[in-house]
């Protein structure tokens, strides 16, 4: 960096604004005081030529700092190499972006506290600051995503690592006056040949950036940790008669065993689950009783429905943490608030709802992060509490709407056996016989009153169980052919049926399947579409078949004949009736089956459900 220069012109200064936006990413901002105003400022070189050379920059700045460290305490030739390490420095530090503009009192203020400290140029400072450096580089070490990347920074941290020890802590801050045998050329001429492998070691500078990656956290730990090892080494010196090399084994081994130690109790193989448990709890709780709290939003949503309540159940629980001054929440079951809404405020948004809290304290980053899963949490439970309601209203218009459509099939049931029974005294009045006719409205009248009454009590009670009336099955087919007396309708039985039938069911299924075949055109053109009726025995079962002579089922239709209803599909009436007539005969212990399907060949059958045999042919 090089000192403050007169304030540039605006044609200069809009061309250097835009040669920095073209090397950076977003706008220009001074990290000391925001965006740019025009302030009088310089600027650190470009980013590109730093990127270039950031491995010979570090390199130089470990160089120059050795050299200061191991000409005479205190001599002119120290202050010159402190002052070109700290100009390297500068040029590669990792807090502010290397495109940015600085302001000439930020400026000011670093070559006043380098004169100050060059100036004075105590020991236990540069001691101090060969620790910052670990610090810093430790940083970079813990937040590389390679290995290979991050061993770079680990050969710098280990070069000041050794230099703070072997020769800063006794020669600077403890200004012994003689050092063991072999010290002074292990620590001058020895630990600098590992800055060699910076020669070879890969650095990326794309994985940095303009703004370099800096965890103050890990760095911080670094340099605690750096501090506890020289001071204690210092401090066990009381131990050893004043022998510094001595106390630094005692405090390096010492070390070395609690982190041994501390190793094993963090992640143990088996049994105990280390102390990282308890980090991890302790990190989840952040002073508050999250563990606790959840467990009640999980009562709260086992035991209350309704989503509003739920709502301000919940809020109500959240009231009770003890950095909560107010909320607010917006949700479409309605507003609500508590406490004070004063103070620093934050919203989050979680599908419908929107809630604000309200804390004594700006949140920090990890309490942030947890009131954030405390409004995550409160916002799922709430959404799934809307969602199982609506689930409950659509499964309630659902059992109406079947209920309606079973009804609907009933009655559509009953009107055509009354028209059946029309059409029987009309052809008694053209001449037909008048003692058949008595016969069969003596026995379709008791049929119709039950299946009446059926209908009436399903009304009623859509619960009660559908039961069809048994009948014997030769009688049953002997009333269904007096009821269709269609020239298009032929009955077929090849034997005497016996045993019973579901009277209502089999009743269902053949007037559907007959109203369906007679509105299909039939195969081929010109010709009179034909319906054969057939009993037959499947087993020792009576079953039903209805084969016509039309066209067959679109193969998209049939895929969800009985499955779902196809009211209205394509106009040709398949679909809610035959729906119906399935699930009729699942209650039944039958099974309905699309057994054929080719043109001019459409066969339904009705079967006990263990005892057919038909697979659908398309």
């Amino acid at each position: 960096m090089s000192a403050a220069s007169p304030t540039p012109s605006q044609p200069q200064r809009k061309a250097s604004l835009e040669s920095s936006a073209k090397a950076s990413v977003g706008p220009p901002i001074d990290p000391l005081r925001g965006p740019s105003t025009g302030a009088p400022s310089v600027r650190l070189p470009t980013l590109s030529a730093l990127q270039r050379h950031r491995r010979w920059i570090i390199l130089l700045m470990l160089l120059a700092l050795h050299a200061a460290l191991v000409v005479a305490p205190g001599s002119a030739y120290q202050r010159v190499w402190l002052l070109v390490h700290f100009g390297l420095f500068l040029l590669w530090q990792p807090f502010i972006s290397t495109d940015e503009e600085l302001q000439v009192f930020a400026v000011l203020l670093i070559f006043a506290i380098t004169g100050i400290t060059l100036f004075f140029l105590p020991g236990w400072l540069i001691a101090a600051w060969l620790a910052i450096l670990i610090g810093i580089l430790g940083g970079k070490v813990f937040t590389q995503k390679a290995n290979e990347r991050s061993r770079f920074y680990l050969v710098c941290a280990f070069y000041l690592f050794a230099m703070l020890l072997l020769w800063a802590v006794p020669v600077l801050l403890l200004e012994l006056p003689a050092l063991p045998p072999g010290v002074s050329m292990l620590a001058g001429v020895v630990v600098p040949t590992v800055l060699i492998l910076l020669l070879v070691l890969p650095v990326s500078v794309e994985d940095e950036g303009g703004q370099q990656v800096f965890d103050f956290f890990y760095s911080l730990f670094v340099f605690q940790l750096v501090g506890a090892l020289a001071l204690g080494s210092v401090a066990l010196m009381r131990l050893t008669n004043n022998d510094y090399f001595s106390a630094l084994m005692l405090a390096v081994l010492g070390f070395a065993l609690a982190l041994i130690v501390l190793a094993v109790l963090w992640g143990p193989r088996t049994g105990f689950g280390g102390l990282r448990t308890y980090f991890s709890r302790y990190l989840m709780t952040v002073g508050m009783p999250f563990e606790l709290w959840m467990r009640r939003i999980a009562e709260l949503a086992e035991t209350d429905l309704n989503p509003s309540g739920f709502l301000s159940s919940a809020m109500a629980e959240t009231s009770r943490m003890p950095w909560v001054r107010g909320a607010r929440w917006r949700s479409p079951d309605g507003d609500g608030s508590f406490g004070v809404e004063t103070g620093n405020a934050a919203k989050f948004r979680y599908h419908d709802l929107d809630i604000e809290f309200h804390t004594e304290i700006s949140l920090s980053p990890a309490l942030f992060l947890h009131v954030r899963l405390l409004a995550q949490v409160v916002g799922e439970f709430y959404e799934g509490k809307r969602r199982e309601q609506a689930l409950r209203q659509n499964a309630y218009l659902q059992a109406v709407h079947e209920t309606g459509a079973m009804l609907t099939h009933d009655i559509k049931n009953l009107l055509q056996t009354l028209f059946a029974l029309t059409s029987a005294s009309m052809m008694k009045q053209s001449g037909g016989n008048p003692a058949a006719y008595q016969a069969l409205m003596e026995r379709q009248l008791p049929q119709l009153a039950k299946r009446l009454q059926a209908t009436l009590n399903k009304l009623h009670n859509p619960e009660i169980p559908e039961h069809s009336a048994a009948m014997a099955a030769a009688d049953w087919w002997a009333e269904a052919r007096q009821r269709h007396g269609d020239e298009r309708i032929a009955f077929i039985c090849d034997a005497e049926p016996v045993g019973q039938v579901p009277a209502g069911l089999f009743d269902s299924m053949l007037e559907n399947s007959i109203e369906n075949a007679l509105r299909k055109p039939a195969l081929p053109p010109g010709t009179t579409l034909k319906v054969w009726i057939e009993l037959f025995m499947a087993g020792a079962e009576p079953a039903l078949a209805i084969t016509d002579s039309g066209a067959p089922v679109p193969r998209e239709v049939a895929a969800s004949l009985f499955v779902a209803p196809l009211s209205g599909h394509g106009g040709d009436g398949l679909g809610i009736g035959l729906f119906q007539v399935a699930r009729q005969a699942s209650l039944a212990g039958y099974t309905v089956s699309l057994a054929r399907n080719q043109p001019g060949d459409v066969r339904f059958e009705l079967t006990r459900s263990d005892t057919s045999q038909h697979r659908l042919e398309l």
